[in-house]
């Protein structure tokens, strides 16, 4: 069965047959003006013994004028065409003005993808990529900003690094100040022998961290015989340690110091006493 169609762009015809159909679900690319259309939806349907537009052309002049114009604008895809035995490939075949001479076939994408188009996404993916690597190094340098001195203490290979990069930023590096490596250990309150009055308070502060960290503060609370507080007192580093100690250097990793003071609670009668670190 032979079929003619013809192109909706330039309206040139072209001779088909049900294999040329078949073969890419009736899309075709007019071998005149290149332009790809279905041509199921613009077919005729043609005896067998016509081989040509040509002869196409003469049949038609011997025919009704309005038949002529029905049979060139038919839209209906002959049902003798069984559709569902076409191939699933979606690309049109290459026909010529005269002959359906088979050629490269152009793919869909070819026809719908708009360069342009494709560059502006790779540059769009190009900028969020660039973005999401900025926004990662910055999180990474906010989280060095904030924990540098855990890191100059926990890393000390790196501590000239950071304290020079603080430099520049002026910011300082400080020491470690983690509670939880400190403790408070033998502690005894005892009245003096010679001075009336005054209650003598030692212990022992003890660092349990790898690194060095900064003196606390000693929280001394003193309590009746009913163990309420009757007097409480914030000791500093300057107050405990002995007058030559280098503060700003800190306690050095699992160091000990022994803590001596002297307290004038007046006339406050105390029985007991609590300690506690802070910073």
């Amino acid at each position: 069965m032979n079929y003619i169609t013809s192109c909706p762009k330039c309206e040139t015809q072209f001779l088909l047959n049900k294999a040329h159909i078949k073969a890419h679900r009736g899309k075709v690319q007019c071998g005149h003006c290149e332009h790809v259309f279905n041509a199921k939806n613009r077919l005729t349907e043609v005896s067998d013994d016509i081989n040509s537009t040509e002869e196409y052309q003469a049949s038609l002049e011997h025919a009704n004028q309005e038949s002529m114009t029905e049979s060139a604008h038919n839209d209906t895809y002959p049902e003798s065409i069984p559709d569902g035995e076409t191939e699933l490939i979606d690309k049109p075949i290459y026909i010529g003005e005269f002959s359906p001479t088979i050629t490269e076939p152009i793919t869909i994408e070819d026809l719908t993808t708009d360069p342009k188009f494709s560059k502006k996404k790779i540059k769009l993916n190009l900028w969020f990529s660039l973005a999401s690597f900025f926004l990662l190094v910055l999180t990474a340098l906010q989280a060095i900003y904030f924990m540098r001195t855990k890191l100059a203490a926990e890393y000390p290979q790196f501590k000239p690094l950071l304290v020079k990069t603080c430099d520049l930023l002026n910011c300082e590096i400080g020491l470690p100040k983690d509670i939880d490596f400190l403790a408070i250990d033998d502690s005894d309150m005892q009245e003096d022998e010679d001075y009336q009055g005054v209650i003598n308070f030692s212990s022992s502060l003890i660092n349990n961290a790898n690194y060095a960290q900064a003196y606390p503060n000693i929280e001394l609370t003193l309590t009746n015989t009913e163990d309420r507080p009757v007097l409480r007192k914030l000791i500093k580093p300057t107050e405990y340690l002995v007058a030559n100690t280098k503060i700003h250097n800190g306690m050095h990793a699992h160091e000990e110091v022994r803590i001596k003071l002297a307290i004038n609670p007046s006339d406050i009668a105390v029985a007991g006493y609590r300690v506690l670190l802070v910073y």
